[in-house]
């Protein structure tokens, strides 16, 4: 806590900090008597209730009341006419601006995370001459065009305004068109209604050293000033609707940026050559545009984040490269081609690459191992490559690790070492052998997929160790033995347990965040999760292998699973009623399997259920009462399973639960009527030769050839019996 008095009788008293003391109380009347203050700052504490205290305070020339927990309308700050600053930062005031339309000796005015409503225009502040600052982020702003003011244009001239997020800002605000001393400008996250981008912003401030129009709805294209801009080191453009070419060139007009994010537009063409002259760019993301065309041979040598994902870029990586000091580097989702180049191993500070969905092939290079201390995130799944995996490749610093839908092959010998591994996706590979027991001393592990390969054996209890498992995905490979009972007990059942850091760098220079998606068959549909929605995902994939034995039955303790798969096996027994406690299941398929013994109606109880699948196994009884969830299961649900009965099978059942379509006594006597068994039989020996006798009768040449026949029979016969069977003595 900070206390400052410079006068100490109260009456005279001038200046008041009482900074970051944490008051837990609204202020008290007396305020309202300090009539001599001129400096007053009391932020970082938490005071609440109104501000109606303040409106005697009119000598007041700095007012800081930031980060409190006041409320209410701001109206009493109008008599407060000799403020120079004015901060009310994160409180609750609602209200308008227009209050502080008589704060004409106003320089810095602060206002950010509260309930006021600013209008993009900014006109109720034209008359504020001596504005130089405006920071407003997280309040409402509104499109106010049609709105009338005394004053047409602005009489201050800002260095910095900051208005992001949120609200329909109508047109972009030509009020700033009359600025040129601007420094810092903030107008993400407006609705500017597909405006087009305002060029002039460039061309008007040439001291302009921040430019931020994030996801601000503008459109059309985008134009460098006529004169270079050296003093500009950021500019982020992203998430709008910018069509056309990135201007050849970008690095001689802005050769002094330090952050050039252009991503999510619409951009077409290549990328600019001169890029390579922007000798001070930390950050580089062209993701997610049109581009087309090779990547640059020449490129800044200090980038430390360079994004180009998501374009249609082809080519090979450049030898160039191989001399930056990369932290992070994305180029996934182009047409790249060739192999993945050795020299990456020599990136020493590499902490995320990330290369999915290219064309790459060959081996991954034994050089990777050379980046053991420094790679966090690897992706390189969905390319061609091929090999095995590297046995060096053991990283301690490995978080996250995608290999899925290449064709690597052999057996899992890396990662034994790379404790902190959260991810494991070396799904739809060729891989062989068993899955290595020490998978379970991995023990941050949450995402296990190693399905679609040809891993055989059982499935090793060491995976019981995983008490941080959300989800794990074993299917469709050649896994034998029973399921470990233990396994049930390994998935987390508490979301706020599951472990999933994406944040890739996040620095001075700004922020990558990592965001791949794994391929999780849930509802039998395949579906590509992202890391935002695996959080809330966990489950069981054991389908399509050749395990036996019975389904365990410990799931009472662990109710937040929301798959299970044991379909396509070789299971036996009946089905566990213990399924009932797994409460927010979704979806449970135990299809193609050899169980038996009833439905448990206890799986009533299962309010999430939106697929479920028996369906051939050798299951009997009545179907579950079509009630809630299970009233929107069609027969698919149950088909094959000949004794089973009841809706939505056609086959009704009687009132004992079999089927009406068996005899009465078919309990007693059997599956089959024998009293019908032995009709059937003797009417057929007896129809049999009548039809015989009747068809030799009516033709005569089959008459001829059958008595033929049965005459050479006759004659075999007696031969073979008198030379094989009977005594010598009898010849």
């Amino acid at each position: 806590m900070v206390v400052t008095l410079m006068i100490i009788s109260p009456y005279m008293l001038q200046t008041l900090a009482i900074i970051n003391s944490y008051w837990n109380a609204s202020l008290p009347e007396c305020f309202s008597e300090l009539t001599s203050l001129k400096y007053l700052d009391i932020s970082y504490n938490n005071f609440s209730g109104n501000i109606s205290m303040f409106k005697n305070l009119r000598l007041l020339k700095y007012l800081d009341i930031s980060s409190n927990n006041f409320f209410g309308d701001i109206s009493m700050l109008k008599n407060l006419k000799l403020l120079e600053y004015l901060d009310l930062r994160s409180n609750k005031f609602s209200g308008d601006i227009s209050y502080f339309m008589s704060l004409t000796s106003l320089r810095e005015l602060w206002l950010s995370n509260n309930n006021i409503e600013i209008p993009s225009s900014l006109a109720p502040l034209f008359n504020l001459s001596k504005l130089q600052k405006l920071y407003a982020d997280n309040n409402t702003t509104y499109n106010a065009e049609t709105e009338m003011h005394s004053v047409d244009t602005p009489t201050f001239q800002l260095r910095s305004i900051s208005l992001s997020c949120c609200g329909d800002g109508g047109s972009f605000p030509q009020s700033l068109n009359h600025q040129h001393d601007l420094r810092d400008v903030d107008l993400s996250n407006i609705n500017f209604k597909g405006d087009q981008f305002p060029n002039w912003l460039l061309e008007n401030n040439k001291k302009l050293e921040t430019l931020n129009l994030v996801n601000s709805s503008l459109s059309g294209h985008f134009h460098l000033p006529s004169t270079s801009r050296r003093g500009l080191s950021r500019l982020d453009v992203s998430s709008n609707s910018l069509d056309g070419n990135i201007p050849n060139e970008i690095g001689a007009k802005l050769p002094s940026l330090l952050v050039l994010n252009m991503s999510n537009n619409f951009f077409g063409g290549g990328i600019p050559i001169s890029i390579g002259d922007m000798i001070s760019l930390k950050l580089l993301d062209f993701s997610n545009h049109r581009l087309s065309g090779g990547i640059p041979r020449h490129l800044p040598m200090g980038l430390f984040i360079f994004d180009v994902s998501n374009n249609q870029l082809f080519g090979d990586i450049p030898s160039s490269m191989e001399s930056m000091s990369l932290l992070a580097l994305d180029l996934s989702n182009n047409t790249l081609f060739g192999g993945i180049p050795r020299w990456m191993g020599t990136m020493s500070y590499l902490e995320v690459l990330l290369m999915a969905n290219n064309h790459f092939e060959g081996p991954i290079p034994v050089e990777f191992c050379e980046l053991n201390y420094s790679l966090k995130f690897l992706d390189l799944s969905a390319n061609n490559l091929s090999g095995s995996l590297p046995s060096c490749f053991n990283s301690l610093s490995l978080t996250h690790v995608y290999l899925s839908r290449n064709k690597l092959e052999g057996p899992i010998t890396s990662f034994f070492n790379s404790s902190g591994l959260v991810t494991l996706d070396l799904s739809n590979n060729h891989l062989i052998g068993n899955i290595p027991n020490w998978i379970g001393s991995l023990s941050t592990l949450s995402y296990l997929l190693i399905n679609n390969n040809y891993f055989e054996g059982g499935i090793p209890v060491q995976l019981c160790e995983l008490h941080l498992l959300r989800l794990i995905d074993v299917s469709s490979n050649n896994l034998s033995g029973t399921i470990p009972p233990c396994l049930m007990n390994t998935i987390s059942n508490d979301s706020s347990r599951a472990y999933f850091d994406n944040s890739g760098y996040d620095g001075s220079i700004g922020s990558f965040y990592v965001d791949v998606p794994i391929k999780f068959t849930m509802k039998c549909i395949s579906y590509f999760y992202k890391a935002t929605v695996l959080t809330y995902l966990s489950g069981i994939d054991l389908s399509c292998n050749k395990l036996t034995g019975e389904i365990p039955h410990q799931f009472q303790h662990y109710r937040d699973i929301i798959v299970l798969n044991f379909s396509h096996n070789s299971l036996i027994g009946p089905i566990p009623p213990t399924l009932a406690d797994l409460s927010q299941i979704e979806s449970l398929d135990l299809s193609h399997n050899h169980l038996s013994g009833n439905i448990p109606s206890q799986l009533l109880g299962l309010h999430f259920l939106s697929f479920f699948s028996v369906a051939y196994n050798n299951l009997s009884g009545i179907t579950p009462q079509m009630t809630g969830q299970f009233a929107t299961f069609e027969e698919s649900s149950y088909l094959g399973n000949l004794f089973l009965c009841g809706e939505p099978l056609p086959k009704n059942c009687s009132i004992d639960g079999s089927s009406s379509s068996m005899p009465k006594n078919a309990t007693d006597k059997g599956f089959i009527d024998m009293e019908f068994f032995y009709a059937s039989f003797v009417g057929s020996y007896i129809v049999m030769p009548l039809c015989i006798a009747m068809v030799l009768y009516i033709n005569p040449y089959w008459r001829q050839a059958w008595f033929y026949h049965v005459e050479a029979a006759t004659m075999s016969c007696y031969y073979f019996v008198l030379d094989h069977i009977l005594p010598k003595r009898f010849h």
